[in-house]
């Protein structure tokens, strides 16, 4: 069943710039009922897949290592996610991901992933912030009222 979010609500989630707003926001969005699981993109247009995914990545390596996002994450979404990246995010985003798709079992290219990804977290969160904000009417179209 697809998440119902007030306008007030939701207002009140776009104001903010909290990291933990975008995971709800992302939440929101991983409940949709037009969410497929097990499609390679969820089901979501490409924007909001990335935004998904990359709140994923991005959290996996914070808490135990980027190699456990490319441990768990299918072939068929890593690939899906490389190209969202290609079109969708700055500069060095798709190339930071593609090392870590083919180098997740080496701890050298790993750990370039992850100090990539630690040292930009604000840049991230901006991006994110940005990207979300971009395509908030599609958003609005699966999750509100």
């Amino acid at each position: 069943m697809s998440p119902k979010i007030s306008q007030s609500y939701l207002d009140e989630l776009f104001s903010s710039s909290d990291f933990s707003k975008l995971v709800e926001l992302s939440g929101y969005l991983y409940a949709a009922g037009g969410c497929k699981r097990d499609h390679p993109t969820y089901g979501l247009p490409q924007p909001l897949f990335v935004f998904v995914e990359s709140l994923m990545w991005f959290s996996q390596a914070e808490r135990s290592g980027v190699w456990t996002y490319y441990e768990a994450a299918p072939k068929a979404r890593q690939d899906a996610m490389l190209g969202a990246l290609e079109c969708e995010a700055p500069e060095g985003f798709a190339t930071h991901y593609a090392l870590g798709m083919g180098g997740w079992h080496d701890p050298a290219k790993i750990d370039v992933v992850d100090i990539w990804l630690r040292d930009r977290e604000d840049d991230t969160n901006r991006w994110l912030w940005r990207l979300i904000n971009e395509h908030r009417h599609t958003f609005e179209r699966l999750c509100i009222l």
